[in-house]
């Protein structure tokens, strides 16, 4: 996901502009029926878009459970890894205790960036674009149950209904870029389960309810990109001249430079950034290049310039690099993707997380 280098309001952009959500939530009630199988995609949406890959949770691996409470708004989650192991969500990290657990909450309709640096069991990496909930809606919405296993990336999910047309109701769930598809039926309980493995990167989960073979409703998509296992985590702040590295706190550079946001774009001097990943930055004065490497990735970047190259091929980015104050200034969204980092952003704190695996 293209998260920092685009106008400001839109679906990726959160990053870069501290946009709102990417989902209108328009829910169209006019008829009772309409008005059923409307709730039932909502909590469906709901359901998966906290979901993230994970259900069973294999012994010794990094694991995350939680809920989703429309009503109050808020999502909670508790998770398990070893003791003192990093946890990051939305740009704060933190300490797993002494018996490998943490926990976190978050509005429901934002992005949320949850990353966890396993030491013995693996670890994991997500960023999630969440749905709006309209305000009339929350109330008869029940808490939706998620989960997420680190190590085989499948999304789990249950919840029961607080209404259900007669009949048989089934429900689907299918991954654009994976082309995987899952099916479930609502029980005359009303409970409904269901898992989906998901692939590493950006997943476009569409789902739908079907009732007597006849009708089918959909509500807005919504997408969960699974990172890397991270190997490092780094957290910025717009306007803060510290960034965390691992849980330590430390300057960006010796200026006090700090990241700032132009047209809409996050820029940061990316040299800080990279050398704490583990790459290198060189200069070349006269032509005023940037050449940018880290592991087997290199992206080249010219002061003034939209035009990068990255690995040979040429891109465009949004907002070329500029010189401000002494220190050549890069577009972080652009540069930390095509190094194979996971980039999230914090629309309250404007804070931005990037995670490497390496």
């Amino acid at each position: 996901m293209t998260l920092l280098d685009q106008e400001a309001g839109q679906h990726r952009d959160v990053l870069d502009r501290g946009g709102g959500s990417p989902f209108p939530g328009v829910v169209n009630m006019s008829t009772l029926r309409r008005g059923t199988s409307t709730l039932l995609v909502s909590v469906l949406v709901i359901c998966l878009t906290l979901a993230t890959p994970g259900h069973v949770c294999a012994i010794l691996s990094s694991s995350l459970a939680g809920a989703i409470d429309v009503a109050s708004g808020n999502v909670t989650i508790q998770g398990k890894t070893d003791a003192g192991a990093l946890v990051v969500v939305n740009g704060r990290q933190s300490r797993a205790s002494t018996a490998g657990t943490f926990s976190a909450s978050f509005p429901l309709a934002q992005t949320a960036t949850i990353a966890v640096v396993g030491k013995s069991r693996p670890g994991f990496s997500m960023l999630l674009n969440l749905p709006v909930i309209p305000s009339f809606a929350r109330h008869v919405l029940p808490v939706m149950a998620f989960s997420y296993d680190g190590t085989s990336r499948t999304l789990g999910l249950a919840g029961k209904l607080t209404h259900k047309p007669a009949g048989a109701v089934k429900g689907y769930v299918t991954d654009a870029e994976m082309r995987g598809s899952t099916s479930f039926a609502v029980g005359k309980d009303y409970r409904f389960s269901t898992t989906l493995r998901l692939g590493t990167g950006l997943n476009t989960l569409h789902s739908y309810v079907r009732y007597l073979l006849l009708m089918r409703y959909t509500l807005p998509d919504f997408t969960v990109t699974v990172g890397p296992v991270p190997r490092t985590i780094i957290s910025l702040q717009v306007g803060s001249p510290r960034m965390t590295v691992g849980g330590v706190v430390k300057a960006i550079d010796a200026q006090g430079t700090k990241p700032l946001i132009s047209n809409g774009t996050t820029m940061v001097p990316i040299r800080a950034i990279v050398e704490s990943l583990g790459g290198s930055v060189g200069w070349n004065a006269a032509a005023r290049c940037l050449d940018i490497r880290l592991g087997s990735r290199t992206v080249t970047t010219w002061v003034g310039k939209t035009t990068a190259t990255v690995n040979g091929s040429s891109k465009t980015m949004s907002t070329a690099p500029t010189i401000i104050g002494g220190r050549t200034m890069i577009p972080l969204r652009f540069v930390a993707e095509n190094l194979g980092c996971l980039v999230g952003w914090d629309q309250p704190t404007k804070g931005v997380t990037v995670v490497y695996g390496g």
